[in-house]
């Protein structure tokens, strides 16, 4: 496969070590709005719509949201490959680009307009296809799209800036998702179908904007090309690329700390609305303020951050965001009902220098991987790296609802009930281990695991540049 470059018909790309164009980073980030909307306000959201509006029993409801996500098993890999080997003058990425827009807006929509069936097995049943839709649909953006940065430059620390800009994109999305879809079901009424299914559609339109604008703007972005025609078939392509990638010890500690780091999230996520109503007595307006707290603060941390690991470097700046996370989710043990505005906003503010350091530095570290994987084997396997690093982020956020859910039956939730009439008792304990404990525990794991990463700059640029292989 060979590692030239080129940004299409009629121009070369920039140099491997030149500094990107502001225009192209903004407009690659902005794609990430559009990602972030879509896999925060669904799991954000669904085992909430679909216990407590739909009246799914709870277990059934974690369970059917955990077996969609296992199409992604297949999905995956095949879309990461895909892309690695594609052929346009368009790139190898963007065609992708274009028809994962399109079907993540129209499974946003679908989801929340989900019909209630006199029998909640057909309603399971439904939403185990749009579900089912949704993942395919974020595969095909979000692999090849978070592939791209890997080819648009060579330079250590313009790959960390690149996902700063897109932390400021994910935080606006996440913004919406965490702050505006719940101000407006408030106003709406949060325990009403409709309000759903008019944030679906709203919601779908502006997915659909800001993918098809990462599309549209990126069209002049350095790209590789993929890999001459082989004899071999597709399954065994598919095998060969990830078997080189699954041999990659660095890789492999970067994702174990990124499972455990997206246990405690996701675990998290599904039960935090039910929280908030449940166990401290606020409303969808409070959570809205919390919100908007992570997401000002993570846009405002985000270059501080990238700033920071050209001091320190990125595993000790990753090391201070995992221990920041672990002090956030601690804290919540200690929240009471009524829990004062301004000690939820400051949670808000704490969270987000967390998460601004936990993505920026573990998408950068991604890329250098990538980076040091191309440079000594001469192949380009951004797709297949992905495809992995996507699945361990889908596959946690299919179990967290699963956990949750199983919880809430054990603890005996009642879904017959409004969700937002306090039901206490094991309840709170089940929602506390969600929202508190399991972040804790699976956040000193991920430091644990962190302390064995020892890829560096000078390790990559180590490494003599070895000709293009096939």
């Amino acid at each position: 496969m060979t590692a030239a470059s080129t940004t299409g018909a009629d121009a070369a790309g920039p140099a491997p070590t030149d500094r990107l164009p502001t225009s192209l980073k903004l407009g690659w980030a902005s794609g990430a709005f559009g990602a972030a909307l879509l896999m925060n306000g669904i799991s954000g959201l669904i085992l909430l719509f679909t216990a407590s509006i739909l009246q799914i029993d709870p277990w059934l409801a974690g369970l059917v949201i955990f077996l969609a996500k296992l199409l992604d098993v297949f999905t995956d890999p095949l879309v990461g490959v895909w892309s690695d080997r594609l052929k346009s003058p368009r790139g190898r990425r963007r065609p992708f680009l274009l028809w994962g827009a399109v079907l993540s807006a129209a499974s946003f929509v679908l989801i929340f307009t989900t019909p209630q069936f006199s029998n909640q097995i057909f309603t399971a049943f439904y939403i185990f296809m749009v579900l089912c839709l949704y993942a395919v649909a974020y595969t095909l953006f979000n692999i090849p799209y978070m592939s791209m940065p890997a080819e648009m430059t060579d330079n250590y620390h313009e790959r960390s800036s690149i996902h700063a800009y897109r932390m400021v994109f994910i935080s606006l999305g996440a913004l919406i998702a965490s702050s505006g879809i719940k101000v407006v079901l408030e106003f709406l009424g949060k325990t009403e179908a409709e309000s759903y299914a008019v944030v679906g559609m709203v919601c779908g339109a502006l997915i659909l904007i800001s993918m098809l604008t990462a599309y549209f703007t990126t069209a002049s972005a350095r790209f590789t090309e993929g890999a001459a025609a082989s004899t071999k078939s597709n399954t065994a392509q598919v095998v060969q690329e990830f078997q080189a990638v699954r041999s990659n010890r660095h890789f492999l500690r970067l994702i174990a700390v990124k499972f455990a780091q997206l246990m405690g999230m996701q675990t998290s996520g599904a039960a935090f609305a039910y929280f908030f109503v449940q166990s401290i007595g606020r409303d969808f307006n409070v959570l809205a303020m919390f919100g908007i707290a992570v997401s000002i603060s993570t846009i405002f941390f985000a270059p501080v951050v990238v700033r920071f690991s050209k001091k320190v470097g990125k595993k000790n700046t990753y090391y201070c965001a995992g221990a920041i996370n672990i002090i956030y989710a601690l804290s919540w043990s200690f929240a009471v009902e009524g829990e004062p505005i301004w000690s939820i906003v400051l949670r808000g503010v704490v969270v987000g220098i967390a998460f601004s350091g936990n993505v920026v530095m573990a998408m950068s570290m991604l890329t250098d991987i990538i980076n040091e994987d191309a440079k000594r084997t001469g192949v380009r396997r951004e797709g297949a790296f992905t495809a992995l690093y996507s699945f361990v982020e889908k596959l946690t956020g299919a179990i967290g609802p699963l956990i949750v859910g199983f919880s809430l039956s054990i603890a005996g939730f009642n879904n017959k009930l409004p969700f937002d009439v306090p039901q206490g008792g094991n309840v709170d304990i089940a929602l506390l281990l969600a929202v508190s404990w399991l972040p804790t525990f699976f956040g000193l794991i991920a430091i644990w695991l962190l302390s064995g990463y020892d890829l560096t700059e000078a390790d990559i640029n180590a490494i003599p540049e070895k000709s293009a292989g096939a």
